[in-house]
């Protein structure tokens, strides 16, 4: 069994206790949480502060509010907790790949239209490995990796944050979808004028998708209007079929449905919508012989 300087494991409960009180604001919670006396907690912040030299929290009435240092050592605690659970990940490893567990995320296309393919013929080689997949919007996925609750993503979109590091592997198209007896025919190159006088039907905020057709309209000075938004691209290619709306979205996720004659897409004629799908990470962590391997196999794939 590995010895650990107990001043090292105290000092790592003492960060513990201030991110959590950090995240909720409120003793009282923290106390009943981690089964810690509301007084100790109070002692232990009062000690860190004098250790440190500044004020973590400011105190309100029966409020506390994080002070910009303490906003500052909140960020840092977390990064040091996620680095010693890395440590400890890291002795355990089985260099073999015959067995371990992967923690993974995905944005929504990604994650429902991608993910179960890579996972199968990953689990077909490596049968004994434990998987997991979260899959949200890109920016819950992004928070997943700062806090370490999962190893690795796949998003698609670019995610502008300092803890976290991104590569491009993989290249995506997004068509314009219609019903199939839409106005526009058989011609499947329109103008962007064509766009103005229709409705759309959009991804939720914080989608990858949504972040992406915005920002190719601004950029070409494109006006559209908006219907309504839905969390759910499955939801929406719903929606069209009944010739409510159109959208755009990712040539992924309506391949079925444009070889059956059930929906339309429709590039334009002056630009292509493209995008990047996104391996990001946490900037420090580990990557192990296992993750590795999954990103190798996920870099080969085709889409």
């Amino acid at each position: 069994m590995l010895w650990i300087d107990m001043e090292v494991v105290m000092t790592l409960r003492k960060l513990e206790i201030f991110y959590c009180v950090a995240e909720k604001l409120n003793m009282t919670t923290v106390s009943k949480g981690l089964h810690i006396s509301q007084p100790a907690i109070s002692q232990m912040i009062k000690e860190m502060e004098e250790e440190l030299g500044v004020r973590l929290f400011n105190r309100l009435g029966k409020r506390l509010y994080l002070t910009d240092e303490g906003e500052l050592f909140k960020t840092y605690s977390r990064r040091m907790m996620n680095l010693y659970q890395e440590f400890e990940r890291v002795l355990e490893e089985k260099k073999d790949l015959k067995t371990g567990k992967l923690k993974l995320g995905a944005s929504s296309t990604i994650g429902v239209y991608l993910m179960p393919q890579l996972i199968k013929k990953f689990i077909k080689e490596l049968p004994d490995i434990d998987i997991s997949l979260k899959i949200g919007n890109t920016k819950d996925i992004a928070n997943m990796i700062v806090k370490n609750e999962i190893d690795f993503a796949f998003v698609e979109s670019e995610v502008d944050m300092d803890e976290i590091k991104s590569e491009e592997i993989w290249n995506d198209e997004l068509l314009i979808i219609t019903h199939p007896e839409h106005r526009w025919g058989e011609n499947l190159e329109i103008d962007e004028s064509e766009l103005k006088s229709e409705k759309f039907i959009l991804r939720e905020e914080g989608s990858g998708t949504r972040k992406i057709f915005e920002a190719a309209m601004k950029n070409n000075h494109i006006k559209y209007r908006e219907s309504f938004t839905l969390g759910n691209t499955e939801a929406i290619k719903e929606i069209i079929m009944t010739g409510l709306g159109i959208s755009c979205l990712s040539k992924l996720t309506v391949r079925k449905e444009l070889a059956e004659g059930k929906l339309k897409g429709y590039k334009l004629k002056n630009f292509e919508i493209v995008r990047g799908f996104n391996l990001i990470h946490h900037k420090d962590k580990h990557l192990s012989p296992l993750m590795k391997e999954f990103i190798r196999m996920g870099k080969e794939r085709r889409i």
